[in-house]
């Protein structure tokens, strides 16, 4: 009672830098599964959130994924396909199956074997550091935040809800205004 500490530092979230994503970009084509981890950095999608996605849920007309399941906030979620990415969604959508992304027997892909068969030996393969995949949530969020994207609508597309109930209530957003915060990375 009588001893007072300090608070504990808050410790910096890892995310993926400007050159890791170029590294990614470039590696389109040439190492296999570069795309998904495209895909994580680009929607800010959960693996879970990604590997449950069905091709329904992808409005590719639009480019609009609807998804997410963890939390009310962010269960079918509005999420703009950023441009950079589209090419990749179109490719994984003329994939056969139910799944917008799927396993070689068209069902869907587990996290575990995706996460230590695929995603990490892909890291590597083109010389990204070791970051989970849930850093490339966080690198979503940190780069909508750099390109100065409105905070509500980052919550939006991240599927938080811990923003103030004026915004949450007040505040409406339709596909177009997500789309631009898209955009600004």
């Amino acid at each position: 009672e009588m001893v007072e500490l300090p608070a504990e530092k808050k410790k910096e979230q890892e995310i993926f830098t400007d050159l890791e994503i170029k590294k990614l970009e470039d590696a389109v084509g040439k190492v296999e599964w570069v795309d998904v981890i495209l895909i994580f950095i680009y929607t800010g999608m959960r693996i879970s959130e990604l590997f449950e996605l069905t091709k329904f849920n992808v409005d590719i007309k639009n480019m609009v994924i609807t998804g997410g399941v963890k939390t009310d906030a962010g269960r079918d979620r509005i999420i703009p396909i950023h441009p950079k990415i589209q090419g990749h969604i179109k490719k994984w959508y003329a994939v056969p199956g139910e799944y917008l992304i799927s396993n070689t027997i068209g069902t869907m892909m587990n996290v575990d074997n995706f996460r230590h068969r695929k995603y990490y030996p892909t890291l590597e393969k083109v010389g990204v550091r070791k970051l989970s995949p849930h850093k490339a949530r966080h690198t979503f969020a940190s780069m909508l935040n750099k390109a100065g994207a409105n905070k509500v609508y980052i919550q939006k597309l991240i599927g938080h809800a811990n923003y103030a109930v004026t915004a949450n209530t007040y505040t409406h957003s339709d596909v177009e205004e997500l789309r631009k915060a898209i955009e600004m990375i």
